[in-house]
This record gives structure tokens, sequence and C-alpha cells, in this order.
């Protein structure tokens, strides 16, 4: 498996983000979308999200200039997303942020600090440090080198800059001995961290992925470990998993050698049980959707686009999950 199929399912993630967007699903609406239980729940979406869509399109045009043929394949796909997946990306990219902003709002710590391995084209950056410019110490993105290179140009042209933002080039399917020296030497451990892992934990093999867990938890003195992965299902007769582990090998040269192994949310969650101190929860995001979307951004979902795909949408729910994972 090549670094540069793994950086296609980047593009993959932000044409189907761009779809999203340009057929209204994101950003949340910004008035009882989410099921919360704190009060500000609301005022801190909105705030979050404020210029989402102006963000992304923009990234996007900068793109154009850039590097055509990337810009073209995310432009093309975006034009044929379909409902499913659309509404798919909306439940990813809430799901982490809700994580996020519930970590945060339930500490009593002031200043914090985000990693965000494997960061791709996720802009959350700059909403984060938008919405924090105070509490937020340092957010951090990792990414193969090649990556690094046309997202630092993208944002340059944009006029985005913050000491604050830290963009490394590190392989965490090689070297997550590197990565570590790296974090150790550009951020305080002892602050409190925020490590987000969107579909990337998936594509390392197990040893790797559980090396950087271990390492991530051992070093950092308190945090909040927030993933979203693919699994396989573990019952006789789900074949979900092997069948998207086969087309994915045959069709893109991906291998994803964790899904397998993984395949359940009680599975999953045992990655992050070594420190018995840990307090953990996870949701496949069906769960999710039922749990957390109101009634009232459900009827705005669906009246987005015609979704007669209604037992599809759930099938891939069930094989996507939600973990939070808190230490200190």
């Amino acid at each position: 498996m090549t670094n540069l199929a793994i950086q296609q399912t980047d593009y993959d993630a932000f044409s189907s983000k761009i779809a999203a967007i340009q057929r209204g699903y994101l950003p949340p609406s910004s008035k009882n979308a989410l099921n919360q239980d704190y009060d500000d729940a609301d005022a801190w979406l909105s705030k979050l999200y404020i210029n989402f869509k102006e963000l992304h399109m923009n990234y996007l045009n900068v793109l154009r200039s850039k590097n055509r043929r990337v810009y073209s394949k995310i432009n093309k796909a975006s034009l044929n997303s379909f409902p499913v997946m659309n509404y798919g990306t909306y439940l990813r990219t809430a799901a982490i942020d809700l994580s996020v902003l519930q970590y945060l709002n339930d500490s009593t710590f002031d200043k914090f600090q985000i990693v965000n391995l494997g960061a791709g084209s996720d802009l959350r950056m700059i909403q984060y440090l938008n919405m924090f410019p105070d509490r937020l110490e340092n957010f951090v993105d990792i990414d193969f080198a090649e990556a690094v290179q046309l997202k630092q140009g993208i944002i340059n042209d944009l006029g985005f800059k913050n000491d604050k933002y830290h963009l490394l080039a590190c392989d965490l399917k090689q070297d997550i001995k590197k990565t570590m020296e790296t974090l150790e030497s550009r951020l305080d451990l002892s602050t409190p961290t925020i490590i987000i892992t969107e579909c990337m934990l998936c594509y390392l093999p197990e040893t790797q992925s559980q090396l950087l867990i271990d390492n991530c938890m051992k070093s950092f003195e308190k945090g909040c470990w927030i993933s979203y992965d693919p699994i396989g299902g573990d019952q006789p007769s789900d074949r979900f998993g092997k069948i998207m582990k086969n087309n994915l090998q045959e069709s893109r040269g991906l291998d994803l050698p964790t899904l397998l192994i993984y395949s359940s949310t009680e599975k999953y969650l045992q990655r992050w049980a070594a420190d018995n101190k840990a307090e953990s929860t996870i949701l496949d995001m069906w769960q999710f959707h039922n749990k957390y979307i109101s009634a009232k951004e459900m009827a705005r979902l669906r009246s987005l686009q015609f979704l007669d795909e209604i037992e599809e949408l759930k099938l891939m729910q069930l094989h996507y999950v939600i973990l939070q994972c808190e230490w200190q």
C-alpha cells in the first residue's frame, strides 16, 4: 500500500465534504440541530461553523491553481456524490466536532491543545483557533510530506497564519518514534491534549497503531482521544467488512489491516484499555445518529435530497464508530 493511495482517501473525504456543503447538509443548522445536555450547545456550534462554507470553497478554489489534477478529481467526485454519502459526511463531521466540544464543555482546565493525526485537507485548525483564540495553545496537523506541502501552499494563499498552528510532515505508517519526538519537542506535555484520528488508524498495521496510541497516552499527562473509523462487523452473517476490504484492495490498492481485527465496538474500544484509569465511550454511527441528531435536524436533512436508501444508510453507519477516551 503506497502513501499516494492513502493520500487519495483524503481527496475522497474532502470531495465528500464539499458535496455535503454544496447540497446544504453542512454545516449543521445553528438551532436545535444536535441533542445536547449543556446550555451553550447551540451557541458553541454556531460559533464553530461561522464561515464554514466560505472557508472550504475558498480552499477548493485555491487548490485549483496549485494542483489542477487533484482539483479536477475532487470537483468531479463532489458532483457525483449520492445522498447516502452526503448524509454520512454530515454525521462524520458532526460526531467529531461534538466530541471535541463536549470534552471542552465538561473540562475544568483553561488551556488545551489539539493534535490532528493524518489531517490531510481538514480545516478544523482554522475553526478552532478562531473559536478559542485564548484557550487553544497549539494546533498540530500531521501528514505525509507531499500532503503537507500542498496544504501549506494553499493556506498561505488564503492568508491564514497563526503562530499557534504547526503543520508537520511525518510518516505515521513507518516511524512512530519520529512522530512522538516531533510532538514532544513542539508541545507542552502537561497541557490537556485532544488527539483526533479521523479514518487514520484503519490504515496502520496493528502493531503500529497500538504503539501510537500507547505512546501518546503515556507522553501526554491528560487528554482526550477522539477517533472515527470503519469496523468490519463480527457477526457470522455480516460480510460488510470483507467486501469493503476486498473492494478497496482491488480497486485502489488500499489495505485496511485492522478492519476485521477490531471488527466491533467492543473490540475497537479495547485498544485504549491498557490505561485502566482512562474513561472511554464508543458508539456506532447509527447509534450516534439516533441519540444526537434532533428530530428537527433529521427533517431538515431529509428535505435536502430524496433518500430512498434508508437501510443502506443504516448499514453503512453501523460499520463506522466514534470513540472518545479521556485519561489523566
